[in-house]
């Protein structure tokens, strides 16, 4: 049976991370952008995760081993230590108490998965092999991450926009999926290049025409 590959709000929340080298270092890499509070907890950090903290609001270290207090009020933990029984402590400290936990290189361990990510602006792709195979998911990133057109990311900041705007002025959920449906195949058609001020247009368009005609004189 597989898992459910949920997304999930993590900005604003505690993250730790067990482990001071590489893989570490991959991981932080990856979640830092969806802002959560990280701690990363190793009695030696290497200089390549140590260059991730840019101001130190949302990264901080610890160098020593790590402890029970470490992993309370966590959202989500992963073990990237290259101590076996240090990952499978935090495994099973974790799991006991509900907590995500994600031990690298180790699938059973695991309560959730790191996914191989595509990233382009509000686009977020995660591909998961169900631990299986990493390098198969990598494949299929870059595959992925090639056939991605440009300017798509763009194009979905500017259409998450209008929505606001869709979702205002047309009261039936029909009418408003089709508008949505329409600037978007508008956007393909222009290669994802359409600028807001020319989707603007096209939205006012798609509003007048969705508009109740107005009866004639009797």
């Amino acid at each position: 049976m597989g898992h459910f590959p949920f997304f999930m709000e993590i900005g604003g929340k505690k993250g730790v991370i067990l482990g001071g080298g590489r893989v570490a270092a991959r991981k932080v890499e990856k979640l830092l952008p969806f802002g959560p509070v990280l701690t990363c907890i190793a009695p030696a950090i290497e200089e390549e995760l140590e260059q991730l903290s840019r101001s130190g609001e949302t990264l901080t270290f610890v160098y020593r081993e790590a402890c029970e207090e470490d992993l309370e009020g966590a959202c989500f933990v992963i073990a990237a230590t290259d101590k076996e029984e240090v990952n499978a402590w935090a495994a099973g400290w974790c799991r006991e108490r509900h907590i995500p936990v994600n031990v690298v290189d180790d699938r059973e361990k695991c309560s959730f998965f790191f996914p191989a990510l595509i990233q382009e602006g509000p686009l977020t792709v995660g591909i998961s092999t169900d631990g299986k195979s990493p390098a198969a998911a990598s494949f299929v990133r870059k595959t992925m991450e090639q056939e991605l057109p440009e300017g798509l990311g763009n194009t979905i900041e500017i259409l998450g926009r209008l929505r606001e705007r869709v979702l205002e002025l047309l009261p039936e959920q029909k009418g408003r999926a089709a508008c949505l449906e329409a600037l978007f195949v508008y956007c393909r058609k222009r290669d994802f290049k359409a600028e807001e001020p020319e989707l603007e247009t096209y939205l006012a368009e798609l509003l007048e025409a969705s508009a109740p005609a107005k009866g004639g004189k009797g």
